[in-house]
């Protein structure tokens, strides 16, 4: 059978030319991606292959999950590093998947579960309207609540899922962070938005001298005591609960909110810090210590870039560039002092009162 120049398949051109196309597809499919990691995650697939290789029905029957459709979950993440399957079919970790386990220190295991909670999930489906309009999802998703008030009250599985992520992330980055910055010269460093404590026992730990005060909502502080009695710093913290948008503790020296800000919109963050510098008063040498991501210039792939979409589409949150911080901080009645650098994505933005 002869064919003309009309049966012939187009010739593509330079779209493909190295792959490029290719690289584009797989980005597209981000999200699936995503999806595959958060549901392996959820079940636990890397705890039980922690002791070596297993196989799919060995890895169906301890999840409760369908063998076969297991088996293309886990060639599908296997396709992206995560995981290897054998030549005699069974799987095993590999070193991207040693951080979906729940034992090894910097795991990720819980932040993947709760990446798949329904309603963060969702946001994504309408960031048009975000795009738009510059409001967030969160809220229509979430019945008017914020983000946390919705997982304390609504998503209890999900709450704990998110508890623990954070956990896991300050167990491994909070002492890299304490070392990184002279939290010593301040004799009373009060956590705003602490949670559990481990940044604020960190912190003590490598400063003995100093005292804490561990600032949050109580559903947060509830498991703290353990926390900070397994790190030997309880009986120099003062545990007080409460919402920092009414008022924050007086008496510290340096206040710190890491990871807090890029939560909240700039109204939010103003009130915030607000509060602290009623709390400061006429303290000169007292400082606040922000944690949290500097969105850097140019053109160059970044972490913080994509959280701050995130960020956008979930709760009306954002990143910051050194510009917004300056900016923001001078609106609640402060001055940068300097914008240290820490363990990426973090860096740690200094600002006194004025």
């Amino acid at each position: 059978m002869t064919t003309t120049s009309t049966d012939r398949v187009p010739d593509q051109g330079p779209l493909d030319d190295g792959g490029v196309q290719q690289e584009m597809l797989l980005m597209l499919a981000g999200k699936w991606v995503a999806g595959t990691l958060n549901v392996l995650a959820r079940v636990g697939v890397a705890d039980l292959l922690a002791d070596g290789p297993r196989s799919i029905d060995q890895l169906a029957a301890a999840t409760n999950t369908h063998a076969p459709t297991l088996h293309r979950f886990m060639r599908a993440a296997a396709s992206v590093g995560v995981f290897a399957e054998r030549e005699d079919k069974t799987f095993e970790l590999t070193p991207k998947a040693q951080y979906l386990r729940s034992d090894v220190p910097g795991s990720l295991r819980y932040l993947a579960y709760f990446y798949g909670e329904t309603t963060v999930w969702n946001c994504w489906g309408y960031a048009i309207d975000t795009l738009r309009t510059g409001e967030p999802n969160g809220k229509k998703l979430r019945d008017g609540k914020n983000f946390f008030e919705y997982l304390e009250q609504e998503a209890p599985e999900f709450a704990a899922a998110f508890h623990k992520a954070m956990s896991e992330l300050n167990e491994s980055r909070a002492p890299k962070i304490a070392d990184s910055f002279d939290f010593g010269r301040f004799g009373t460093i009060a956590d705003i938005g602490g949670g559990q404590g481990r940044f604020l026992s960190a912190i003590l730990r490598r400063y003995p001298e100093s005292r804490g005060i561990l600032f949050d909502i109580e559903t947060a502080i509830a498991s703290a005591p353990p926390v900070l009695a397994a790190q030997g710093v309880a009986d120099r913290v003062r545990l007080v609960s409460g919402s920092f948008f009414d008022e924050v503790p007086s008496g510290a020296n340096a206040y710190t909110l890491k990871a807090v800000m890029h939560d909240w919109a700039d109204a939010e963050c103003r009130k915030v810090l607000g509060r602290i510098r009623q709390a400061i008063g006429d303290d000169a040498d007292a400082r606040v210590l922000i944690v949290d991501g500097v969105v850097p210039e140019g053109n160059d792939p970044h972490y913080i870039k994509l959280m701050d979409i995130s960020m956008a589409v979930t709760n009306g949150g954002r990143e910051r560039t050194v510009a917004d911080w300056t900016n923001l901080v001078q609106e609640a009645g402060f001055e940068v002092v300097a914008i240290h650098p820490t363990l990426p994505p973090h860096s740690i933005v200094e600002a006194r009162p004025v």
